[in-house]
């Protein structure tokens, strides 16, 4: 299935579990889709004016639009392209406040994952291919993979001084993929909520922030089968202010020689991780949320735990390659599978 298409699925079959029947609920609903991040960003907002509801909504779009043109890592122009070429230049460079105030985070997020979730490996995804749409392989040599190990870039490397940002690694590359849509859930929620808005989703290729409820009941969003993306194998109930971030191996990938290679790579191997399938998380920040769940595909089976107490996850559903899946105990209130789901 198409790219495009299977993302396009993925959030109508998500918006058809929240209940978003035309034709159904007591309450005023306004839906907007827009296209931005290379995917489908879905809108939903209940019990308020229209006219309110679509100026927040084209707030946000122009907001997304310019979100991504700043800080796409790899398109000439926008404010994270001027960044990674001061910084491959040996040059400083200023940011504004609140840019560096979602690096300064990022760097915590990273520091906290024992740098498993780390913005700063821009030039390992170049090497796979990743930095593009067309991904096709074939992986890099492994002399090129020791060479970017040798000098470990990392956002750890980056420094500032006031708002004047350096890096002490010339190799470093900032590619926020990792947690960009996070960012931009977290800041759709703020546009909302400073209009008034209190009963919303915002959904941008299936990663999710809401607030408030839907027809006084909580928003039902669905889980992908990471075996099989297009089916939906549970449901998660969320309400108040909440976010769900899925990462997994399915999403970008190219096969090579009958081997297949995911787009999340592991910075201390080099490699794509192996172990997890996919990882859910749920969390009130939607940056931690999409960090986490980053991190914690990367971590494994032995590592997981350790990583999510120290990002402060404790709601979170792992499925392993073998298709073994975990539930924390935080997480089996919210989630649950399908009747037609058997669990192995």
């Amino acid at each position: 299935m198409p790219h495009f298409f299977r993302l396009a699925l993925l959030s109508l079959l998500t918006l058809w579990l929240s209940g978003c029947n035309p034709f159904a609920g007591k309450q005023e609903v306004v839906r907007q889709t827009f296209y931005v991040f290379g995917t489908a960003v879905h809108i939903e907002i209940v019990n308020t004016p229209k006219d309110k509801a679509m100026s927040a909504i084209n707030a946000i779009e122009v907001d997304f639009n310019h979100f991504n043109r700043e800080w796409h890592a790899w398109e000439k122009g926008g404010l994270l392209s001027k960044v990674n070429d001061a910084i491959a230049q040996h040059q400083s460079i200023v940011v504004p406040a609140s840019v560096k105030a979602f690096i300064v985070k990022s760097q915590r997020l990273s520091k906290e994952s024992d740098y498993l979730f780390d913005p700063g490996i821009g030039n390992l995804l170049k090497l796979w291919g990743f930095e593009s749409e067309d991904w096709h392989g074939p992986p890099p040599s492994q002399q090129a993979i020791n060479h970017w190990l040798k000098t470990r870039p990392s956002i750890a490397d980056i420094r500032f001084d006031g708002n004047k940002l350096s890096s002490t690694n010339s190799e470093v590359k900032l590619d926020f993929g990792g947690n960009a849509k996070g960012l931009a859930l977290d800041r759709a929620i703020n546009t909302l909520k400073s209009e008034g808005i209190e009963n919303a989703i915002v959904n941008i290729g299936g990663d999710m922030r809401i607030i408030g409820t839907k027809d006084g009941h909580a928003w039902k969003i669905g889980v992908q089968d990471p075996k099989a993306p297009s089916n939906v194998i549970g449901m998660v109930k969320l309400s108040g202010d909440e976010s769900i971030v899925t990462s997994g191996s399915y999403e970008r990938f190219f096969k090579w020689k009958g081997k297949t290679y995911s787009h999340i790579l592991d910075p201390n191997t080099g490699y794509p991780a192996e172990h997890f399938l996919s990882v859910t998380v749920i969390d009130k920040d939607a940056t931690t949320a999409d960090s986490a769940s980053t991190a914690l595909m990367v971590a494994g089976p032995k590592r997981w735990q350790k990583v999510a107490k120290q990002m402060g996850i404790t709601k979170a559903y792992l499925v392993d390659d073998k298709g073994h899946e975990i539930i924390t105990d935080a997480m089996k209130p919210y989630l649950t599978l399908l009747p037609s789901h058997k669990t192995p």
